[in-house]
């Protein structure tokens, strides 16, 4: 065999070895806390050993980072303006699209023992959005502050509402109630 052939086979390897243990670690975030993930644990479920999942991370902190940016790079991605009515209610829907799909999004969503990381997710997104869309409600920092906290949070509540209730409204009547309850109250107040 030749060295590029070598190589492949190594790459493939190496991927295939990194997706045992992001689904071995995704696997234990749905049916445990994140404090009681040990790499000990994870190494024995993904059947490797410690130095190749050192090989890939340098710890269970930057798997969970890797799976916050899964959730939070979609918003941060779209080219998009809050000054922009339709473009809100596009994100509010996509949020729900991709929360619903994902059962692991849904457990850092939804679980009060992940709500920590729920939190640093919406901040992520909201300190981007204030970055980018600044002034897009108000001059005043301490008015628009409140404005993208209400915004930031206002989805993922009605989310895990939704979730306590048993789903019990398709995706769509969701998606759409939660789109009239944020966007009427953003609306109120957007710059005209």
């Amino acid at each position: 065999m030749n060295s590029k052939t070598n190589k492949k086979k190594e790459d493939l390897r190496m991927i295939k070895t990194k997706e045992i243990i992001r689904n071995t670690f995704e696997s234990m975030i749905l049916e445990m806390d994140y404090d009681y993930i040990t790499i000990k644990e994870l190494t024995k479920r993904a059947k490797i050993n410690r130095k190749t999942f050192y090989y890939h991370y340098k710890s269970l902190d930057d798997l969970l980072l890797e799976i916050q940016k899964g959730i939070y790079n979609p918003f941060i991605e779209k080219e998009i303006s809050y000054e922009n009515l339709e473009d809100i209610k596009y994100l509010i829907r996509l949020f729900f699209e991709i929360m619903h799909n994902n059962p692991i999004n849904e457990r850092i969503i939804c679980s009060e023992n992940y709500k920590y990381i729920n939190d640093k997710i919406v901040k992520k997104i909201i300190n981007y959005r204030k970055k980018n869309d600044g002034g897009a409600f108000s001059d005043n920092k301490a008015y628009e502050n409140i404005i993208f906290s209400f915004y930031g949070a206002s989805s993922s509540i009605i989310y895990r509402q939704w979730v306590a209730d048993g789903k019990k409204l398709s995706l769509e009547e969701i998606k759409e109630l939660a789109v009239k309850l944020v966007c009427h109250g953003l609306e109120s107040i957007m710059k005209k």
